[in-house]
């Protein structure tokens, strides 16, 4: 018989900010030991090429790849609440840091190389602030909708950046559509020994991940055509020397105040973004690890993170879904994984970095490929398409603008149009008249007044003679309240004109959780024109938060506390079944639960 789980506890100031405290002090050193350090040798085979891949997105020499991770690894085990999540170089926001520094390097390599560092910082700084600050809840601030389109084109982006490389020749443009131009209207020029290599590469690696995919499938196409390289010496542009050899830790320097204020901007975007897809890995393994994750506590996690990664000279870095999803099937099972792991990708730099003088762009260029393919599928706005088509358009139109200005302008039009579209949902609501189903006796709706529809219209519901139920789906404020008054009117002067004016007109409640000032003087004016035409206005399934609002702003005084029903059905009930009462001296008052 199997033991109860523990009762759950709310975490202590200790648990919240060292996890590592609580988890290393209880280890089981004998049964986890052995399926950690498995797990940290099958990810390195694939964190190690893909980071150097991910540098070259990010504009910078490999090796800043694998700076990256030690720090950020250890970091993230120490202060994060994930027990598998893998902290290091991400596509996503390598990309970003290739828009940030370019624009400030000149192209300066070195530059470049202390920008990339000092962005790592920032980030670091954006992120400490916002989980000091509590303000965990920004990350439901940007629409799924929104940054889904964002991911596919930043995930496109990248893909074709590596074209140049792939097909061996120069890539050029302002933009991804221009730069992929570049690269066909070259055709003539590829080096088709760099495309017979890199496109081989990336077939084989998708081969082996399908048919074979226990086998490290990176690093096995890094091995075999490094091998060829070294015998056959091929026409090939190689990575450059990675210096063998342990970083220095080392802060920035000789960057002035203005420079700091651009990579703080660009520290947001990397917050969003590397945050979107760091959250997205941590919660997709969540439900197996049992993981209680805290916006806050993973907010300063990744801070920690950034100033590990930017310490030893690295690029920004993130939670990876495909090198979590890699620790998960390889069968890690705590933080422990990710410990060893930054050990082996220091013994890769102490001792195996000649090793890589080989190795063709052409097979990075693969790797990065291979590893943006699932994040560029459109999935996600397909199943928009079939959902919502605002939000699908959102989407798209983020995605397009990607391709066509760039990351920065991509992410503030994302934040806008954000913006926008929840003004305008809570603006402009959707507003049902509900008919009752005659089986069982519910209220949905049968027609949908203006606004956006939020659900499914039923054929079957039928209208109560002489009363008619109006919903209003939001919040009644300051800048729909006008909405909500015209739509009643609206309604009435439309039952006039086909049946007659009803007995009675019942407000549904039921999602009207919050009423300011403006909503309540809404509410007194609708009732004051129903009330001119012998209507009688009543509310039903009102909230209690919603109730005290209504009573503080003088609405049940003016209407009558006998005008409250707890259920639709008692407030149809009584209209069909008593005379109109604009005054409420006779309304009788529901004693159903709510």
């Amino acid at each position: 018989m199997n033991s109860a789980p523990p009762k759950p506890t709310a975490p202590t100031t200790l648990q919240r900010w060292f996890p590592i405290a609580v988890w290393g002090r209880a280890y089981n050193w004998r049964g986890f030991f052995g399926a950690d350090l498995i797990a940290a040798v099958s990810v390195a085979a694939l964190l190690i090429p893909e980071s150097m891949g991910y540098a070259s997105v990010a504009g910078v020499p490999a090796q800043v790849g694998l700076y990256a991770a030690p720090l950020a690894l250890v970091a993230y085990a120490m202060f994060g609440g994930s027990k598998l999540l893998v902290f290091a170089a991400a596509g996503s926001v390598a990309a970003v840091s290739a828009g940030v520094v370019s624009g400030l390097s000149g192209g300066d390599q070195s530059t470049a190389l202390t920008l990339t560092a000092a962005l790592a910082f920032a980030s670091g700084a954006v992120f400490l602030v916002a989980g000091l600050a509590r303000m965990g809840w920004i990350s439901n601030f940007m629409s799924k909708a929104v940054m889904g389109g964002f991911i596919i084109g930043l995930s496109i982006q990248i893909i074709i950046g590596q074209f140049g490389k792939l097909f061996g020749v120069d890539q050029s443009g302002d933009n991804t559509v221009q730069k992929l131009w570049s690269v066909i209207s070259e055709f003539d020029k590829w080096n088709w020994t760099a495309t017979a290599v890199g496109v081989g590469s990336l077939l084989a690696i998708f081969a082996i991940q399908r048919f074979v995919p226990k086998l490290p499938a990176a690093l096995i196409a890094v091995a075999v055509t490094s091998v060829i390289v070294a015998v056959f010496d091929p026409d090939l542009d190689l990575v450059a020397k990675i210096p063998q050899g342990l970083p220095s830790p080392g802060l920035p320097t000789g960057i002035d105040g203005s420079t700091w204020i651009t990579l703080l901007l660009g520290a947001g975007v990397v917050a969003l973004v590397g945050f979107s897809e760091g959250w997205g890995a941590s919660t997709a393994v969540a439900a197996k690890t049992h993981d209680q994750l805290n916006t806050d506590q993973e907010f300063r996690a990744y801070g920690f993170g950034q100033f590990g990664a930017g310490l030893l000279g690295g690029m920004v870095v993130t939670g990876s879904l495909s090198k979590t999803s890699a620790a998960e099937a390889a069968g890690a099972k705590t933080q422990m994984s990710n410990l060893i792991l930054a050990g082996l990708v220091l013994l890769t730099l102490a001792f195996l970095a000649p090793a890589f003088q080989w190795l063709p762009e052409t097979v990075l260029a693969a790797i990065v490929i291979n590893a943006m393919w699932s994040s560029a599928s459109p999935h996600k706005l397909q199943v928009l398409w079939k959902v919502d088509k605002v939000d699908f358009s959102l989407g798209l139109i983020t995605l397009i603008a990607v391709l066509l200005v760039g990351l920065l302008p991509a992410m503030v039009t994302g934040i806008v149009l954000s913006i926008v579209y929840m003004v305008y949902r809570v603006s402009f609501p959707g507003r049902a008249v509900l008919g009752q189903l005659p089986d069982s006796g519910d209220f949905v709706a049968k027609s949908w007044m203006y606004g956006r529809r939020h659900g499914r219209i039923d054929n079957e519901a039928q209208a109560v003679p002489g009363v008619i139920v109006y919903r209003f789906s939001a919040p009644l404020i300051f800048s729909n309240a006008t909405a909500f008054t015209n739509t009643g009117k609206a309604i009435l002067i439309e039952a006039a004109a086909k049946e007659g004016l009803p007995r009675r007109l019942v407000i549904d409640f039921e999602e009207v959780f919050l009423v300011d000032a403006t909503g309540a003087a809404a509410v007194t004016a609708l009732f004051e024109y129903a009330g001119r035409y012998g209507v009688e206005l009543v509310l039903a399934r009102v909230h209690s938060a919603a109730h005290e609002l209504l009573m503080a702003t003088g609405v049940i005084d003016a209407v009558g506390e006998k005008r409250i029903y707890g259920t639709i059905r008692g407030a149809v009930a009584a209209g069909h079944t008593q005379p109109a009462d604009p005054t409420g001296t006779d309304s009788k008052t529901d004693t159903d639960s709510k």
